[in-house]
């Protein structure tokens, strides 16, 4: 996915009706008022269009009058730098560098026009961390057995759906930096059978590297809410699970990542296991956010998730749904079947 930028068009936008909020409460009621339940994905400001309040979380990295008011200078976490109006800013917001949560009134005509985007309530990023954090459940493990919900492929979209991951706020993880990955402890004792699964899949890595590899991917599926198998079934389609191999149009290691999406999300090195599994179950799960969200459909959903992650979610708009290049049909195909096994579904 490549990053965005995002232009304010100077002069279109109402004062809010809304001030910043000066407290916890103040900022929670208003994002109650307006059912926002978590800030924006990256791809989710990407595909938005229409007119309503939705939550950026990023780095205020400035500030400039405007025409009687202020704009604030918002790096979204992650993806584009957007631009807000405010009328009324916070002191403690007009510093640089402050790592906020915003609530926006956001508009857009159509994909082609810029967003228009104006401060209605902010409050401080750990503070409403550590609000999220005290109020998340754990998340639901993977089963150990067969699923009972038979997932379709493409060509048959009649049956049962299936749930690829539990429908929890997923949890934001810190790029990993060293080879210390924490599996939670309801899901250590999955973590042989899916290294062996992984070390039949390449036999040439050695029985520690397997046990990392699925170590991380258990670790970070969770901390996103992602099943661990779908995620096993996509760097099987990438990468058959080769840390070190690089693709003829420049995709790198086990989830493929281009450099520039790598970039976007946070990844220095793209052949460390830990980094790149985090980009990808990052960029899986920012993919599913938006197409379950644009579609209402968690098979759709998926589909369209999977096109994206293969083909740019650019090519997915274009055609309107997955679109008609065999490779990246094939490779939806691949990874949901691939799932299905996984799963218990098929043979």
């Amino acid at each position: 996915m490549r990053p965005l930028t995002i232009a304010l068009a100077l002069g279109l936008v109402t004062a809010p009706s809304v001030v910043a909020a000066q407290s916890l409460e103040d900022y929670l009621q208003v994002r109650r008022q307006h059912g926002v339940r978590s800030a924006a994905t990256p791809a989710g400001i990407d595909a938005f269009v229409g007119d309503r309040v939705i939550e950026l979380r990023g780095e205020v990295g400035g500030t400039v009058g405007a025409e009687g008011s202020t704009l604030l200078i918002v790096s979204v976490v992650g993806g584009p730098q957007v631009l807000v109006r405010a009328t009324t800013v916070p002191d403690w917001l007009g510093a640089n560098r402050v790592n906020a949560r915003l609530l926006v009134r956001a508009r857009r005509a159509s994909r082609t026009a810029s967003l228009e985007s104006e401060l209605v309530a902010a409050a401080p990023e750990r503070t409403i961390a550590a609000w999220e954090e005290a109020q998340r459940p754990s998340p639901t493990p993977p089963r150990a057995g067969p699923s009972r919900t038979r997932p379709t492929n493409q060509s048959s979209r009649s049956g049962r759906r299936p749930s690829p991951m539990p429908g929890d706020i997923p949890r934001e993880v810190a790029p990993p930096v060293t080879k210390q990955v924490a599996v939670p402890e309801r899901l250590i004792a999955l973590v042989p059978a899916y290294a062996d699964f992984i070390r039949r899949q390449n036999p040439r890595l050695s029985p520690d590297k397997a046990q990392h590899i699925a170590e991380t991917i258990l670790a970070f599926s969770a901390a996103r809410g992602v099943d661990a198998r779908l995620v096993v079934a996509l760097v099987l389609a990438e990468s058959t699970f080769r840390p070190e191999t690089t693709s003829h149009k420049g995709a790198m290691g086990l989830g493929q990542l281009m450099p520039g999406t790598a970039r976007m999300l946070g990844v220095t090195d793209a052949y460390d296991t830990e980094q790149n599994l985090y980009g990808t179950v990052k960029l899986l799960r920012q993919h599913l956010d938006t197409y379950i969200a644009k579609t209402g459909d968690t098979f759709e959903g998926l589909v369209l998730a999977l096109a994206a992650y293969n083909a740019g979610p650019g090519a997915v708009r274009r055609h309107g749904g997955v679109p008609p290049f065999r490779e990246t049909q094939n490779y939806v195909r691949r990874v949901v079947e691939t799932y299905r096994r996984l799963t218990g579904e098929v043979e």
